[in-house]
């Protein structure tokens, strides 16, 4: 693939064209333009990396995979405020406890924490100093 090509395909996607418009545009296959766009979603329509989080530009270090993110600071925000899109909250009762907690993924979870789990099992709240 050439670096026009991968211009053009930067700038097509950017304006909102579909992966099967761009293949039929540049006459390369659907599954090339599919991977050339998931391994560089974070380029702009210039050609430069960018934080998800913030859009400050990112450089590039040669033969590393390319960062998604300038900071882990961008990067513990943007899974913050993205996180609960990702799996699907389960509001489950403690089966140790009774209180009411939010499980992300697995209804098939039964404690709240750890010390419920200990409490549950073994009759006693574990210390440190085991």
């Amino acid at each position: 693939m050439t670096s026009d090509q991968k211009a053009k395909i930067i700038a097509m996607r950017g304006s909102g064209h579909s992966y099967a418009r761009i293949a039929e545009d540049i006459s390369i296959s659907i599954n090339t333009i599919k991977t050339f766009c998931r391994r560089n979603r974070n380029i702009t329509d210039n050609g430069i990396t960018v934080c998800k989080q913030c859009g400050v530009k990112i450089e590039i270090q040669n033969k590393r995979k390319p960062k998604q993110f300038c900071s882990d600071k961008c990067r513990a925000a943007w899974w913050y405020a993205n996180n609960g899109k990702r799996k699907t909250q389960y509001h489950l009762q403690c089966a140790n406890c009774g209180r009411t907690f939010v499980s992300f993924g697995s209804k098939a979870r039964k404690y709240c924490s750890h010390e419920c789990y200990i409490t549950a099992r073994f009759g006693k709240v574990r210390d440190g100093n085991e």
